[in-house]
């Protein structure tokens, strides 16, 4: 006679724990080492609605004159018990991080002018900006906007941040520093990147964080003309707070 009682318990706990794991990662801000910023809004509104159908489940009373007994219009699996706590069980055991390397070598790298899917409002953008100011994304855009990147940008000062990747293509004093960039999530991420090239290049391990200070000169990535930042100070540095970057 208990086993509505116990289900609907069940049903509200593991909500809970789906709103309470949310919750936590929000407050951490690693949430959005999977989706993009803006979703933020709909994040609460989930953990809301969550805890509200939770508190739907409570029990009520039986009404002993008319022999009723609490109910539940649907029974609890153990597939379906699985399925709501998987991402619970998940983001508890594997500990949170942004991607990096590793997620390289499976995904179109972003680094010549060849981009045709940014907006012209965004190469404005990034062309108004003062060089010294421009993320990866920024340069990325002001590279499409430029016929010839190598050669109009020459000199021009830079200074990113973003992690190593060490690349086959490229030569031993040379390096890719990057950055991804998040529309939705990370389902849909690209990477950004640019070629830098420094004495200590190899001695930077893959996922390192730097900041890289230099100047631009022409070179070459993959058998095509594009500026090659030369260094002249790469800073080891911490994980940004919001280590992606949103178009």
């Amino acid at each position: 006679m208990q086993r509505p009682r116990f289900q609907n318990a069940i049903k509200a706990l593991v909500l809970l724990s789906l709103a309470l794991f949310l919750y936590t990662r929000l407050a951490s801000g690693t949430l959005f080492f999977y989706i993009n910023q803006r979703f933020m809004v709909y994040t609460v509104f989930a953990i809301v609605g969550l805890v509200l159908v939770a508190i739907s489940y409570r029990p009520r009373p039986r009404n002993a004159a008319a022999g009723e007994e609490p109910h539940s219009h649907h029974t609890l699996g153990c597939i379906g018990l699985i399925i709501v706590l998987l991402p619970v069980v998940l983001g508890v055991l594997v500990p949170p991080q942004p991607l990096g390397a590793a997620a390289m070598g499976n995904r179109e790298l972003n680094i010549t002018s060849q981009t045709r899917s940014v907006l012209p409002a965004a190469v404005r953008a990034a062309a108004q900006k003062d060089a010294a100011d421009r993320t990866l994304l920024d340069w990325l855009h002001a590279f499409t906007a430029s016929p010839d990147p190598a050669r109009d940008y020459a000199g021009q000062p830079v200074d990113v941040i973003g992690f190593i990747y060490h690349d086959d293509r490229l030569a031993e004093n040379e390096v890719l520093v990057n950055r991804f960039v998040v529309s939705c999530c990370v389902a849909d991420a690209s990477a950004v990147s640019m070629v830098v090239r420094s004495p200590d290049a190899a001695a930077l391990p893959n996922d390192t964080w730097v900041q890289v200070q230099g100047v631009l000169q022409p070179g070459e990535w993959n058998g095509k003309s594009l500026p090659v930042i030369v260094a002249d100070r790469v800073i080891l540095t911490d994980l940004p707070n919001q280590p992606y970057l949103y178009p």
